[in-house]
């Protein structure tokens, strides 16, 4: 039985592949990309090409309805983003990993995610 860092070494030698820097956010580009009418805006990463956002929440219950309503809508849309969780905080990035870029149907799940999040935070 082969060990996961024997299979992962490879990876681990490449310098080129991206990696978190200290704390959450990946490196961004300059340019932010407007998702929803309101004054929210995603980071438009350069490498690897994606949308992210940053989502805060006063309280678990939030947070907790925030990560259902996403993974329910990725299971509708069959197209899904990553999340990282940080405390009250979520880390979402978004991509079409087939053609390593963002498409369409990355700024249509970006804008679903927005309302999730605008729909629960009107609702305190």
């Amino acid at each position: 039985m082969q060990k996961i860092s024997s299979l992962m070494k490879d990876y681990f030698a490449d310098s080129s592949q991206v990696r978190p820097s200290a704390g959450l956010i990946f490196e961004r580009q300059d340019s932010q990309v407007p998702i929803s009418p309101t004054e929210k805006t995603w980071d438009h990463l350069e490498n690897p090409d994606a949308l992210q956002r940053l989502f805060s929440f006063d309280e678990a219950k939030e947070l907790i309805f925030f990560l259902e309503d996403i993974i329910q809508m990725q299971e509708e849309m069959r197209h899904h983003g990553k999340m990282l969780v940080d405390g009250l905080e979520v880390l979402v990035q978004v991509s079409t990993n087939v053609v390593s870029r963002v498409t369409d149907l990355d700024v249509e799940w970006a804008a679903r995610v927005d309302q999730i999040y605008e729909d629960i935070k009107s609702t305190r």
